[in-house]
């Protein structure tokens, strides 16, 4: 059964050492961490375009390249979704992967989010829900109109109270859509006005 999510930021046990050992230690390590830091960046100026990491299609409002939903699954939530976003101008997109292939979560759903252009142009109304299953992780982004949703902890508790138990219970299409119901929910705190909303 995977991890949902992942084992992560383990509490650290404190301990007694000598001051002096624990400077130079502390000393040392930023040097390496700074070495490495520049390694990085020289590295990253120099690479090619056809380097660059590449962003995955959008197929709809679902987009599962892991073929973890049955036809009818992804016609439901994708018709779901339409609905929604025909009624309030919201949108809500859902990526599936199978893996990360090393990349972090952020980064991959942030840079995907953006090359979509979620939202509609110039409201930033949008959401896009990532989930890798071989790293057994969500990620929840959102266009600017949206910002509050991560920062009141709106999307953590969704994923901790609503997804997470139900993938951990491999109730995999249940969580999905559970949650993306509570995202749509939270999306109708923040209307757009009849006469200011875009053009479908």
């Amino acid at each position: 059964m995977r991890a949902w999510p992942p084992i992560s930021n383990r509490v650290m046990k404190s301990s007694h050492c000598n001051n002096k050992h624990y400077t130079l230690i502390r000393y040392t390590g930023a040097l390496a961490l700074l070495f490495f830091a520049v390694i990085l960046l020289s590295a990253g100026g120099c690479r090619k375009k056809e380097d660059l990491p590449k962003v995955l299609e959008r197929q709809g409002w679902v987009s599962d390249y892991a073929d973890m939903l049955k036809t009818e699954e992804k016609k439901r939530i994708s018709s779901e979704l339409e609905s929604y976003e025909n009624e309030t101008c919201h949108q809500v997109y859902l990526l599936i992967v199978p893996s990360l292939e090393g990349e972090n979560i952020v980064e991959f759903s942030q840079r995907t989010a953006s090359a979509w252009e979620i939202g509609q142009p110039g409201f930033g109304n949008g959401f896009l829900v990532t989930i890798a299953m071989q790293e057994g992780t969500v990620r929840i982004e959102t266009g600017s109109a949206f910002e509050w949703f991560i920062q009141n902890g709106t999307a953590d508790k969704i994923l901790q109270e609503v997804m997470f138990p139900l993938f951990r219970q491999e109730r995999f299409i249940d969580g999905i859509e559970r949650g993306l119901k509570e995202i749509m929910a939270a999306g109708l705190l923040k209307p757009i006005p009849e006469n200011h909303k875009p053009d479908s």
